[in-house]
């Protein structure tokens, strides 16, 4: 009997440590919900002002492409038509080019020694402005899923609690918030792969 007791109440220990466990994460996990649904809220606008960013780039663009064909503009300067260039001149160029040929204009106007280095390190600082600019991008394709499938998973263990209380309210309005919180994650993330 002495050792079914010591069983029986190692048994009961671990039942409660289970439990305070499985209380612990079940805490942790709902207060998280608030702040997915922040988090989400803060990268859909975010995208919004992304997206009007980009349709505002279009059409600026195209009329810019309407005035001058880029590929024609390029093809007709050379090195020594860059130097006179004015800058009511690099104004008419397409908006995505104004301030790269002001930079290599005031680079090449500059002395022939170390010209090339600080052409060379002006084209990689544009290039990493560009990549810095789609980094933005790449993170919200990963975050908007992955918040979207927090906000999906987290009021599923109130829902199903709720479920077998029989309480549909809470039920509804926990399966709400989870598919909601899904599209809206989704969204962000097709949106910004697409951009």
């Amino acid at each position: 009997m002495d050792g079914q007791g010591k069983d029986f109440n190692k048994r009961i220990n671990n039942m409660n440590l289970l439990n305070l466990l499985q209380n612990i994460l079940s805490v942790l996990s709902s207060a998280m919900l608030y702040p997915v649904m922040v988090l989400l809220v803060i990268l859909f606008v975010w995208m919004i002002i992304t997206i009007g960013g980009f349709v505002s780039e279009y059409f600026e663009r195209k009329k810019q492409t309407q005035k001058q064909n880029p590929n024609e503009f390029i093809e007709s300067f050379s090195n020594d038509n860059i130097l006179r260039f004015t800058s009511q001149e690099i104004q008419r160029m397409p908006s995505c080019f104004q301030e790269y040929f002001r930079e290599l204009v005031n680079e090449l106007k500059r002395d022939k020694s170390g010209r090339e280095i600080r052409i060379e390190y002006l084209l990689q600082s544009k290039e990493q402005k560009m990549v810095k600019s789609l980094d933005k991008l790449r993170l919200m394709i990963r975050v908007g899923p992955t918040l979207g499938l927090m906000g999906t998973i987290i009021p599923m263990g109130p829902a199903l609690s709720a479920l077998s209380q029989g309480d549909l309210e809470k039920l509804s309005s926990n399966i709400i918030i989870a598919f909601t919180t899904t599209v809206v994650g989704l969204a962000i993330g097709i949106a910004a792969y697409y951009l």
